[in-house]
């Protein structure tokens, strides 16, 4: 019997599941390398593996359906992980934010707000008054909105990556057991 093929929407969706929690791991670690600096290593090994393991989800879903996976389904496709990806990330960064370390927000500005006002320089000073108002203020952004700059950030810069890896998915040769995908024809 013939399986009709996933859409690349529930593919990226799928694929968003995988990413997800390696995106948490990599923003939390991220975050605590404020606070145990020895963690920096494995946030940085996290940050590579983000692009490394999209690539090969991509190059999975091409070697599965070489004739389906024209570059704009592959691009198409990792947009969709990264979107579905980055609501696992903002959920698991929110937490950490409201409840593991309620006061990240704040020590991130009051470190920023040490070293700019320490910097020989009237601008730094400037940026450093100004963020320590805004942290008299009560006028920093709470976790929530951090969290969802964060899944802007994410889609944004995983499109771009997803741009580049569909690019790079679909001019490696293919296998030998694998059929070769048919040439793009905008005429068709």
């Amino acid at each position: 019997m013939n399986e009709s093929p996933q859409s690349v929407y529930r593919l990226g969706a799928e694929d968003g599941l995988i990413m997800g929690p390696l995106m948490a791991v990599t923003v939390l670690l991220m975050g605590a390398t404020a606070y145990l600096p020895g963690l920096f290593f494995l946030a940085i090994a996290a940050m590579i593996a983000v692009p490394s393991v999209a690539f090969l989800l991509l190059a999975r879903a091409h070697r599965a359906r070489p004739n389906m996976s024209t570059f704009s389904a592959l691009w198409l496709q990792g947009i969709c992980m990264f979107f579905f990806g980055s609501l696992i990330m903002a959920v698991a960064a929110y937490a950490g934010m409201r409840w593991l370390c309620p006061t990240f927000i704040s020590d991130q500005i009051d470190a920023v707000v040490s070293v700019y006002g320490s910097v020989d320089n009237a601008d730094a000073r400037a940026i450093a008054a100004t963020l320590q108002k805004a942290a008299e203020a009560r006028s920093l952004p709470t976790p929530i909105e951090v969290s969802l700059e964060m899944i802007y950030m994410a889609v944004f810069s995983g499109s771009l990556l997803s741009m580049v890896l569909a690019l790079i998915v679909r001019a490696r040769r293919p296998r030998r057991d694998t059929p070769t995908p048919p040439p793009f024809n905008p005429n068709k």
